[in-house]
C-alpha cells in the first residue's frame, strides 16, 4: 500500500475514533442530565469550559434530539471507511464527492455551533470541540482522496508535482484551521 493511502487511512482513523469517542461521551452524559437534573457532565471543569450549559441549550437539539447522535452514527461510518482505506479499498470518485458534500456540511454547522456555544451560550463543551477538530479531519481526507483522483489523471510532471504537494498540506492546513477555530471560541468567551 502507498504511504498516500496510509496518511488517509490513519487521519481519517483519528477522527473517527476521536470523534466517536467525544460525540459518544457527550450522548451518555446528555442523557444523564436529562435523567438526574443535578448530574455533573464529565466535561464540566469550571464555568468556561462548561458541558452541561451546553448540552441544556436549544441549539445541542436542533433537529429535535441531541446533535452528539449525529456524531456517534457518522463518526462510526467514517471509522469503517478508515479502516477500508487502510486494507487498500478505493472508493470510486462519486464517493469521495458525497463525503466531501456532507462533510463541508457538518465543518458550516459546526462553525454555527461553535458561534454558538462562544457568543450565545457563552460556555465551551470540550467534547464539542473534539468534534469539531474531527471534522475538520475528515474534510481534509476527503479533500486529498479527491485531488488523488485529478492527481492520477495528470502526466506533465509539474502538475503531478503540485497536486502532490497540495495533497502532502491539506492535513496540516487542516489542523491549522480546526486550531484557529477552537482557539477563536476560547477568546470569544
Amino acid at each position: 500500500m502507498e504511504i498516500k493511502y496510509k496518511t488517509s487511512a490513519w487521519t481519517l482513523i483519528v477522527a473517527a475514533v476521536s470523534g466517536f469517542l467525544a460525540s459518544f461521551i457527550l450522548t451518555y452524559d446528555k442523557f444523564k442530565v436529562l435523567k438526574d437534573s443535578g448530574y455533573t457532565p464529565s466535561c464540566n471543569i469550571n464555568s468556561t469550559l462548561n458541558c452541561k450549559s451546553v448540552m441544556l441549550s436549544k441549539q445541542a437539539e436542533v433537529f429535535g434530539f441531541p446533535n452528539s447522535l449525529i456524531g456517534v452514527a457518522t463518526f462510526a461510518m467514517m471509522l469503517v471507511i478508515a479502516v477500508a482505506l487502510f486494507f487498500g479499498v478505493r472508493f470510486p470518485k462519486i464517493f469521495w464527492q458525497l463525503v466531501l458534500a456532507g462533510t463541508a456540511l457538518a465543518v458550516i454547522f459546526c462553525h454555527w455551533l461553535a458561534f454558538q456555544t462562544t457568543f450565545i451560550i457563552g460556555a465551551l463543551c470540550p467534547y464539542c470541540m473534539v468534534a469539531w477538530f474531527a471534522t475538520l479531519l475528515v474534510l481534509s481526507v476527503a479533500f486529498r482522496e479527491l485531488i488523488q483522483f485529478k492527481r492520477d489523471s495528470l502526466t506533465d510532471e509539474s502538475s503531478i508535482e503540485a497536486t502532490e504537494t497540495i495533497q502532502k498540506w491539506m492535513v496540516p492546513f487542516h489542523l491549522l484551521w480546526a486550531a484557529l477555530l477552537i482557539g477563536s471560541a476560547f477568546l470569544g468567551v
